[in-house]
């Protein structure tokens, strides 16, 4: 018996919630692949390290307003006019990167076009409180696991919608002052889908909160909600920052990796790599589906992250550049740019010793430990999260929960693309693999206390569990 049993989950409004994460993830992701191309082509004055600052930039955002939208809706109970003043302030952002020919400083206007669009989705906070509070017991892993896989294909299938436009080429179409080229034209295009959300929002969304007790209701059954499980609840959110991470970390360096490790230039790279981001996002979708629709959402979600983990190690065991793979690596023609060739930068030294990953490892490494692992910590993590907090109003706390989500790509941004810059990819690989080993010895460690809050029945010791 659970204390809403009687309760029903509105789907329509549900899966408008879902679309909704879709578009937020498209619009953090949808230039990871061709921002350092877009950015060297405008102003030559920004290096790699300035990229890795540019990508935090949206993540600075969400991890400053995650918390702010959170709030917002613990204090009005609203996901609607949060999610709504989001998407506008993403539009201006979007609009801005569109626009970046037309400025000076072109460096600049673009991390602080970067930064709006992240101060705008961090209304992911809100949407996932919705799919938390508005979907039943029994329904809750299918809400949040259709959800994620929303967030995921969005977030998968961002870059995808830049190479779609590789073709436009980056002379693209001039019309007055404004240029249609395979970067702009995105970014307008991520607008139009801001507004389109907006509009989604406003006219077809209704906001019903099945999956938290009243005090009336606790009243009623003579049943209170106690105080849940602090350590277990921040362990659920560094595995969704190590999962974010790690995911940002493979997005954002593929393009200037395999620019390294098989000499393509801008343009072949965004391409290649897109159809490999397309196909693992497609096995992503496929097993976020599964765990929403089939017997493979009840597994235990200890032993799914566990499962997600371990692909994830393997994928930075088979990435590492071992010795006995070929190399070193070739260094750029002298004179050329990697929008004409690809290879080494002469400040890149490390090239000199470092072999080359074995093109169909790294495809065989990006598309399938990569698509099966991320579902497998990204679902199960934010479905346990939500319940070992219980049936109780999660505005704040979710808004804690995406922080970690938008913090963990700013300090993956930073740290990655210094690394790489300096000591090369081998080191990159090193961090990663350490923080997933981490999570792994956190669930073994307190695997007894990952689990579903319990509502307390008064005047006695028996409980209610809250899982289906």
């Amino acid at each position: 018996m659970t204390v809403s049993n009687e309760k029903q989950t509105d789907w329509r409004s549900m899966w408008i919630c879902i679309f909704l994460q879709f578009v937020v993830g498209v619009q953090i992701s949808v230039y990871y692949m061709s921002m350092w191309p877009y950015l060297s082509g405008l102003d030559k004055s920004a290096d790699f390290d300035f990229l890795g600052w540019v990508v935090a930039a949206c993540s600075i955002g969400c991890t400053i307003s995650n918390p702010l939208y959170g709030y917002w809706n613990q204090k009005t109970m609203s996901v609607k006019w949060p999610v709504i003043t989001g998407f506008l302030i993403a539009a201006v952002g979007q609009g801005w990167y569109g626009l970046l020919g037309l400025f000076d400083n072109v460096k600049w206007m673009m991390l602080l076009a970067r930064f709006l669009t992240g101060l705008g989705v961090g209304n992911i906070a809100a949407l996932r409180v919705y799919a938390a509070m508005a979907s039943t017991p029994k329904d809750r892993m299918r809400a949040i696991s259709f959800g994620t896989g929303g967030f995921v294909l969005g977030f998968s299938f961002g870059p995808v919608i830049s190479a779609v436009f590789t073709p436009l080429g980056e002379e693209g179409i001039r019309l007055g002052g404004f240029v249609l080229n395979m970067y702009t034209v995105v970014a307008y295009l991520m607008v139009l889908l801001c507004i389109f959300g907006c509009f989604i929002i406003y006219f077809f969304f209704n906001e019903s909160y099945v999956g938290i007790v009243t005090k009336e209701e606790q009243e009623k059954d003579d049943v209170t909600v106690p105080m849940f499980d602090i350590p277990a609840a921040l362990i659920c959110i560094y595995l969704f920052m190590i999962v974010n991470m790690t995911a940002t970390n493979i997005e954002v360096m593929s393009s200037p990796l395999t620019t390294v490790l098989y000499d393509w230039k801008d343009s072949d790279s965004i391409f290649y790599n897109g159809i490999a981001l397309a196909i693992s996002s497609a096995i992503s979708v496929s097993f976020n589906i599964a765990q929403g629709a089939t017997r493979i959402g009840k597994i235990d979600k200890r032993k799914q992250m566990l499962f997600g983990l371990t692909f994830f190690l393997l994928y930075q065991a088979f990435m590492f550049p071992w010795g006995f793979y070929s190399g070193p690596l070739n260094f750029l023609p002298k004179g050329m740019e990697t929008t004409e060739a690809g290879g080494c930068y002469a400040e890149y030294l490390w090239c000199n010793d470092t072999t080359r990953v074995p093109m169909p490892i790294y495809f065989f490494c990006f598309i399938v430990f990569f698509g099966v692992a991320f579902p497998f910590v990204e679902t199960p993590s934010p479905a346990l999260f939500s319940e070992i907090l219980g049936p109780r109003k999660q505005g704040t706390m979710q808004g804690f929960f995406s922080l970690g989500g938008s913090l963990a790509p700013v300090i993956a941004s930073i740290t990655s693309t210094a690394i790489f810059k300096y000591t090369g990819y081998r080191y990159v690989i090193v961090f990663q693999a350490i923080t997933l080993l981490v999570a792994v010895l956190l669930i073994l460690v307190f695997y007894k206390r990952l689990v579903p809050l319990k509502v307390v029945k008064k005047g006695s010791e028996s409980t209610i569990s809250e899982e289906n």
